[in-house]
């Protein structure tokens, strides 16, 4: 089958040369490992390095018979910023014009948000008859109210009204709603102003087994060096990691450092190693100067990665508590249970829920950075507790989050949307369908 991929700003595979895909990249690896032809519309400005692939439209080849449509958008540096959503203006405009002249596919699947691609993929979609599935990954808009100072949020939100309908309008006339939890399902379901049917699904955020890979000779080298010189090795210190963004509006930073600095004396040695680029990681920097037990390494290749979560024993998913984030179970926390190490998060909601169940990692309060100190004293000073927990972490990767796995289960629900192959799912779309026409005429 044709399928249409849209997701404007994942990394591609030779970004950086780091070949670390993302949920999007990965679905269309797979779809066109499964014979589906794939075109992935995306942006040429490059996201997660802030940077421009090319200053023109780029179409090229996508494995042996597909394409991936790099449309040009002028670009942004901050992440919240007019200018971020001025490049999503521009990117939805020039995706309009270009799928219009486009070979028709026989399914879509749009990664929500942003909010542009995603009405602009159901129109079309209702227009031309042909399947759309909304993957529900953010709560755009809302999450920018939340962001808002609390005294402003009552003018964020009727600001945002207008986004708020088209987003409504978008996930309304989706054929399907995917999610990467049950609970932004209900978001989605609830925004759409609908019920859920058997065709929405929940699917998680999940880690690629192909990451676990042993890397070549000379980047696993390259890897162990570059942790020699930072004086990170398994043994001589109980290792605490961070791998992300560093940006304030997202990660409870503050909490981390002081936890650090409580635990910069303790013997057995703790060490922070809070690894990853982003807006705020030089204010970080500087707050975490007296910390000597806190290394910053910058943004890190795949092979460093690999080389960190080996030397590592706790991974932080020191998240502030949006809405968005108590819904998820964010990727990181995957491929912490990827790599065997019990996970530390300040969230409540979904992934604490999860930890609890699955005996793979513990809540920690940001508001009161002695329980993190206390978390971290205790599985360093409990070898048989860390390993047990680093056990049943590596358990719930394995039966829960492995890419292949997850995705292949997404797949086969976008195939049989696509095909009609089961009855159920073929009277569902059938039924879509016509609504669709009648809505038409």
């Amino acid at each position: 089958m044709k399928v249409w991929v849209v997701k404007t700003s994942e990394m591609l595979a030779g970004d950086n040369s780091n070949g670390r895909l993302m949920r999007s990249g990965i679905i269309a690896h797979m779809l066109e490992a499964r014979g589906h032809e794939v075109t992935w519309w995306m942006s040429t400005f490059d996201h997660a390095n802030r940077r421009s692939r090319c200053s023109t439209d780029v179409t090229m080849a996508f494995g042996s018979r597909g394409t991936i449509r790099m449309l040009h958008s002028p670009g942004y540096q901050a992440s919240v910023s007019f200018a971020r959503l001025w490049d999503h203006i521009i990117w939805g405009r020039r995706f309009a014009r270009s799928i219009e002249t486009a070979p028709l596919p026989d399914v879509i699947f749009c990664a929500y948000p942003t909010i542009e691609a995603a009405l602009i993929c159901a129109r079309f979609g209702q227009r031309r008859r042909v399947p759309v599935i909304m993957d529900l990954r953010d709560m755009w808009p809302d999450l920018f109210a939340e962001l808002a100072p609390e005294a402003l949020r009552p003018l964020a939100w009727a600001l945002l009204a207008p986004w708020r309908a088209r987003a409504a309008e978008a996930l309304r006339k989706a054929t399907a709603l995917f999610a990467i939890t049950e609970e932004f399902l209900q978001w989605g379901l609830t925004l759409a102003g609908r019920d859920r049917a058997e065709l929405d699904g929940a699917f998680a955020q999940a880690y690629p087994l192909a990451n676990l890979e042993p890397a070549g000779g000379a980047a696993v080298s390259d890897a162990r060096q570059f942790w020699e010189r930072h004086e990170i090795s398994q043994n001589s210190a109980f290792n605490v990691v961070l791998i992300g963004s560093i940006t304030a509006r997202r990660v409870e930073m503050d909490a981390v450092l002081a936890a650090a600095r409580a635990l910069q004396h303790d013997a057995p040695p703790v060490r922070f190693v809070i690894a990853g680029d982003g807006d705020d990681l030089e204010l970080y920097r500087h707050r975490g100067r007296d910390c000597h037990n806190v290394v910053f390494p910058g943004w890190l290749r795949l092979a460093q990665i690999r080389e960190l979560l080996a030397r590592a024993h706790l991974g932080l998913v020191p998240y502030r508590n949006t809405p968005d984030y108590r819904m998820s179970v964010p990727t990181k926390a995957a491929e912490y249970f990827a790599a065997g190490l019990p996970v530390a998060t300040s969230l409540r909601g979904t992934l604490p829920r999860l930890l609890r169940e699955r005996g793979c990692g513990e809540q920690f309060d940001a508001a009161d950075p002695d329980t993190l100190v206390t978390l971290v004293r205790r599985l360093r000073d409990d070898p048989a507790k860390w390993r047990e927990l680093s056990a049943n972490a590596q358990h719930t990767f394995r039966s829960q989050f492995v890419a292949e796995n997850v995705y292949a289960r997404l797949i086969e629900r976008l195939e049989a949307i696509a095909t009609g192959a089961n009855p159920l799912l073929a009277g569902s779309l059938a039924a879509q369908r016509s609504a669709e026409l009648n809505t038409l005429t």
